[in-house]
């Protein structure tokens, strides 16, 4: 059991570096580094020394060859590989332990699609449908991760958590903020894929008279049929308009949020629930402070890769608290139901009888 808990560690850990290293490749427009896939111009390394990049050149004599990208994206490319293999190991100790089969079940071919998104990703040029897609994959591994490790640490002989009902209202509350933050993330993907992170300098949403051009039908447009979108391929009014619809989300995913820590923390009286709740309160002043300085520091690289990674914290945490107020609900649905007169004797509690 002990080595099984140090891999999901270890996994945990691989994670958190895929995805900010994906964030580094795709910010320092490295995303194409190489061409193709598996390899690089043809081989398991980056073309670095001399005689190796004329001999890609050869092989690709349209690419425009940059060590410093292709390093990047190879680098990205075999930490995810080693991610693999340690997910592929959890799954065969957690079906020998036979423990949390089904989620490591999951994560495993959520680990196989990934691969599947990194390569069409390369091969598709970009596109960013399959972008945000593979986004989106790698905070799903980080969530779904995280759940494994808590069920891992969870002591079914230890005592359980007090039994707050006033909590069980929250929970279609957390459904709602964890809605929004999906929406909110796929909108910051969206406006990475695009290219339109760099667009709008001034606050609170553009530049002045952004409404007059502002559409929702040229944000959503699909730009398909491109031979690749590198540097992104829609028009200003497009990108603009994706900028400020992710400023918005963030506007609407703060109050949601803001409202749902501050009513766990007044009302929950586990240090557990507390806890989850402070988290998600911090990560989510530390993300909209990021954010600030996106565009007061003009999407500054590394500042951007620690939003990226907060952002996916954040959405582990949630998923934690929405997790721990869904076992508060069933808590205060089986104490209601052992209070019932007769329920301790599988007595069915009718009405009062009507006498006739």
């Amino acid at each position: 059991m002990r080595r099984f808990t140090w891999m999901v560690n270890l996994t945990l850990a691989l994670t958190l570096m895929v995805i900010a290293l994906g964030a580094y490749t795709r910010l320092t427009d490295a995303g194409l580094g190489c061409p193709d896939w598996p390899g690089c111009y043809g081989r398991l390394t980056p073309p670095v020394k001399d005689v190796h990049i004329e001999a890609a050149q050869a092989r690709f004599p349209d690419a425009q060859i940059d060590p410093f990208k292709a390093r990047n994206e190879m680098m990205h490319r075999y930490i995810a590989g080693l991610l693999g293999l340690c997910v592929l190991a959890v799954f065969i100790l957690a079906q020998r332990l036979r423990r949390a089969r089904g989620l490591s079940a999951a994560l495993l071919a959520l680990v196989m699609f990934q691969a599947a998104l990194g390569m069409w990703t390369v091969t598709m040029n970009l596109m960013p449908v399959v972008v945000v897609a593979h986004l989106f994959g790698g905070f799903a591994l980080l969530s779904m991760l995280v759940l494994l490790r808590v069920e891992l640490g969870r002591d079914p002989a230890g005592p359980a958590d007090p039994v707050e009902p006033r909590l069980t209202r929250l929970l279609p509350l957390a459904w709602l903020g964890l809605a929004v933050l999906l929406a909110q993330i796929a909108l910051g993907g969206w406006t990475s894929a695009n290219y339109a992170a760099a667009v709008c300098y001034q606050l609170p949403f553009c530049e002045g008279g952004w409404h007059a051009q502002f559409s929702l039908r040229a944000a959503f447009s699909l730009p398909l049929g491109h031979e690749t979108y590198e540097y992104g391929v829609l028009p200003y009014e497009a990108r603009m308009s994706i900028h400020v619809l992710h400023r918005m989300g963030a506007l609407v995913v703060t109050a949601v949020l803001a409202g749902l820590v501050l009513l766990c923390m007044r009302r929950a009286m586990s240090a557990r629930l507390r806890g989850l709740a402070a988290a998600v309160g911090v990560l989510l002043v530390l993300q909209v402070t990021l954010g600030l300085i996106n565009v007061v520091g003009q999407v500054p690289l590394f500042n951007a890769v620690a939003h990226n990674m907060t952002a996916a914290c954040l959405l582990a945490a949630l998923v934690l608290l929405v997790r721990q107020l869904h076992v508060q609900s069933g808590q205060a649905l089986h104490a209601r139901g052992r209070a019932r007169p007769g329920a301790a004797y599988g007595v069915a509690v009718q009405g009062p009888m009507k006498l006739r």
